[in-house]
């Protein structure tokens, strides 16, 4: 057994009893399609018998528990309940991986319950071709709402546990190593071409969890927020009838203008104007660009001195 959240999801998933889930009954009444027959375009489902086997019950049973353990459950990922291993050594956790002699892996069971659990809107698969295999595979997993509604979880108990999980990381300082932990699988799924970028459905369907996730009242406040702000930014904008920009604009334009003002005011610096005025231009902006170069900030900081010392300098020279 797990620790910490995973341990709370998969007491819960141990003890559940198939036989009263109902929709795992309505998905027997209807028939489900086997993996190996999801690209039949003409595979018509045929009704099964309410109960269920008891090894389909054990599969369902131990491919939850196995998931609930490697499922991600820090709340400031991108999407939320990503199982974190691949399929293979989730099937491996199970007990149900058969390994041939000539290398090859086969691990039916548990890839049946996967398509079970798919069905019933228990999971979210991405399938797509293995790399390795090139074999039509899932390569990346998801818990949904379902999967913990249906065992009795409810909303606020998984938002309370992932408020928990946040608190732990944070008092133990594992923030940074679980977001780096995270986008190296990010990166290691993009190597192998498995992104998001393009499965809109995928992503949005992801983005409905994460709000579900995210706590209703919390949603409220931020709404709010922002409401507040964007009718503070109205009112400013009718008020001023101009952009900000603009006001910025005219904030640096009045701003030059009075520190030319400034720097005209005091004797020193039309000294320095007729002083220019008597020589070369070229002799006295050398003069003043080597004078800058010594006393950087000066003339912005003080202007009285700089062109006083200016003064003292040209002389000198």
């Amino acid at each position: 057994m797990p620790r910490g959240t995973a341990s709370k999801v998969a007491a819960r998933v141990q003890n559940h009893d198939w036989h009263r889930n109902l929709d795992l009954i309505a998905l027997r009444r209807k028939g489900y399609v086997p993996y190996t027959k999801r690209n039949t375009p003409d595979f018509v489902p045929k009704p099964m018998r309410i109960r269920a086997r008891e090894e389909i019950r054990q599969t369902l049973t131990v491919l939850s528990m196995a998931m609930a353990a490697y499922c991600d459950y820090n709340p400031d990922s991108d999407y939320n309940f990503e199982i974190m291993m691949p399929f293979e050594q989730i099937a491996a956790a199970t007990g149900m991986l058969h390994v041939y002699e000539n290398g090859r892996k086969a691990y039916d069971s548990p890839r049946e319950a996967l398509s079970v659990m798919e069905q019933m809107g228990y999971v979210i698969v991405d399938h797509d071709k293995d790399p390795d295999a090139g074999q039509n595979k899932p390569m990346r997993i998801w818990l949904a709402d379902k999967f913990f509604t249906s065992r009795g979880i409810t909303g606020e108990e998984i938002r309370e546990w992932l408020g928990k999980f946040k608190l732990w990381a944070l008092k133990k300082g594992l923030t940074e190593s679980l977001r780096k932990k995270y986008e190296h699988h990010l990166l290691r799924l993009e190597a192998f071409g498995l992104n998001l970028k393009r499965k809109h459905s995928l992503r949005n369907r992801l983005k409905q969890i994460k709000r579900w996730v995210v706590s209703p009242d919390l949603e409220a406040i931020k709404a709010s927020s922002v409401a507040t702000l964007e009718g503070k930014l109205d009112e400013l904008v009718t008020q001023d009838n101009m952009r900000i920009d603009h006001l910025l604009d005219d904030k640096d334009v009045q701003q030059r203008a009075l520190s030319r003002k400034r720097k005209q005011q005091h004797p020193y610096y039309r000294a320095w104007v007729l002083w220019s005025n008597s020589v070369m231009p070229h002799e006295a902006m050398t003069l003043e660009a080597a004078f800058r170069h010594a006393h950087p900030g000066l003339v912005s900081t003080d202007p009285e001195t700089y062109y006083r010392l200016l003064l003292e300098h040209a002389d000198y020279r």
